[in-house]
């Protein structure tokens, strides 16, 4: 790790003026420089409360100014991601007569009133639609927001901001349209007792929305149904996808779990026939993946699920 990276972080965080970090390394204690990167490294790997450890040892250390400006550089990186810790994001969607209105909404989980003020925020959608034949269509879109004022949050308050109006087209031969919004926000400022922190990274919570055919009735279906009927003798595709439209977004990883412990109740020519239902719940389009696949999938979700580890969509399926 060059130590020239070092000071350009800490600078950067100070608002200094934009100078070559290389002309400044030879005014730096060079007893420091190994504590410097050891304090950057705890920072790139996430490890705050390690970071803040060195720095409470170094910062009395530095008795030059270049060192005392690094070391308040690093502070007040730290200082904004404790700020951006204290919040909490999610988009919400509403729908409205002719399409859909996404909104950011923050709370300051925190003790102290902070202005949050984004670089921009982008945000993007993904519309799937499905048919009862289980045919399948994806739509993509998105807007980068700008905003010329901060946000004020109140301790406790939830606030929320608009993102814009979208409009996904979706057609009449279509069952259901599901609709997931994500929302990033560029590196900004977060502003507490008139300091203001730099803040970036803040996670957001996607938003999802399901759109029904109007054929289709409202009440929510629950997993265990979905799993009922496709373990059934006679299984509709049609009636399986009405079952698996209805169930709520939040519900998605559950239905997932329970055809993942039930796996071996299918064969790999069942799972084919399920794939539709499965492409549903994952977010996912183009199923070309075979039954083996899935099975292979499925069989690695439930494994993972103990293990807690990541797991990646079979080949065929594209999000």
């Amino acid at each position: 790790m060059r130590l020239a990276g070092v000071i350009a972080l800490a600078l950067s965080a100070c608002g200094a003026p934009g100078a070559s970090p290389e002309v400044g390394v030879s005014r730096l204690d060079e007893s420091l420089e190994p504590v410097f990167r050891e304090l950057k490294a705890a920072l790139d790997e996430g490890s705050d409360d390690v970071a803040r450890a060195i720095l409470s040892r170094l910062k009395p250390r530095c008795q030059d100014e270049l060192s005392l400006r690094i070391a308040e550089g690093y502070e007040r990186v730290l200082g904004g991601r404790a700020a951006r810790d204290d919040l909490s994001a999610a988009v919400l969607v509403s729908e409205v007569p002719g399409g859909f209105e996404p909104r950011l909404s923050l709370l300051n989980r925190g003790s102290t009133a902070m202005v949050l003020t984004p670089g921009y925020v982008r945000v993007e959608w993904t519309a799937w639609s499905v048919d009862s034949a289980g045919r399948q269509s994806a739509q993509v879109g998105g807007d980068v927001v700008s905003f010329e004022e901060g946000w004020s949050l109140t301790p406790g308050k939830p606030h929320e901001v608009p993102l814009g109006f979208d409009s996904p087209r979706v057609g009449d031969s279509a069952l259901a349209v599901r609709v997931e919004w994500r929302a990033s926000l560029g590196a900004g400022s977060a502003t507490l007792s008139g300091e203001a922190l730099p803040l970036q990274g803040l996670n957001v919570q996607d938003g999802v929305i399901v759109r029904l055919s109007k054929e289709l009735p409202t009440a929510p279906v629950d997993p265990l149904e979905l799993l009922r009927y496709a373990c059934g003798g006679e299984v509709s595709l049609p009636a399986l996808l009405e079952r698996a439209v209805r169930i709520h977004p939040s519900r998605y990883e559950e239905a997932l779990d329970l055809f993942a412990l039930r796996r071996s109740s299918f064969s790999p020519k069942a799972l084919l026939g399920l794939a539709p239902v499965l492409a549903w719940l994952t977010g996912t389009t183009g199923i070309s993946a075979s039954g083996e696949d899935w099975a292979t999938w499925l069989a690695d979700r439930a494994q993972m699920k103990t293990q807690g580890d990541e797991l990646d969509l079979p080949d065929g399926v594209g999000r």
